[in-house]
This record gives structure tokens, C-alpha cells and sequence, in this order.
């Protein structure tokens, strides 16, 4: 963990590289904030950056967590909807 700011944000540490292994010299970040919008809901942002750092995979890798099956597509996994 990088920072945490309860209940406000999380900064944590990434350092899974281009190829999804553990790479002890490799860090990005991933930050997580939580937006109170009123008493029942609340808006998550994520933001996963440096991820310059992993060279020249660093397209490869930016295409895949903003593809549907990454950082997007998890979190909507976890919404809940108080729409009727």
C-alpha cells in the first residue's frame, strides 16, 4: 500500500507487469476513490497509472485494463443498482 486515506481513497502498489507475473522491480499504481453522491450512494473512480513503466508493452497493457474485462468490467461487476 502506497496511501490510504479512509474512507476517502486506497493507493496501492501493482506490480504485476505486461506479461500478468510478478515483477518485484516493476511499480505502477492503482488509486481508489470513494465519491459519497448521497446517504445510499456512492461513485468509485480507479485510476491505474505509470504504466509507462513497463516499456515497450506498455500499449499492450493499457489496452487491456481498459478493455471490458479489466479495471471497468471488474468494477461494474460489483455495482449495485437501485434502479427499479
Amino acid at each position: 500500500m502506497i496511501a490510504w486515506q479512509p474512507p476517502h481513497s486506497i493507493v496501492l502498489a501493482w506490480q504485476i507487469n505486461a506479461d500478468w507475473k510478478y515483477d518485484p522491480e516493476l511499480i505502477t499504481e492503482v488509486e481508489v476513490k470513494f465519491i459519497a453522491e448521497s446517504n445510499a450512494t456512492t461513485r468509485i473512480e480507479l485510476e491505474h497509472r505509470h504504466l509507462e513503466r513497463m516499456g515497450e508493452k506498455a500499449a499492450a497493457a493499457r489496452a487491456a485494463v481498459d478493455s471490458p474485462g479489466g479495471w471497468g468490467g471488474i468494477l461494474e461487476a460489483f455495482r449495485i443498482s437501485t434502479e427499479s
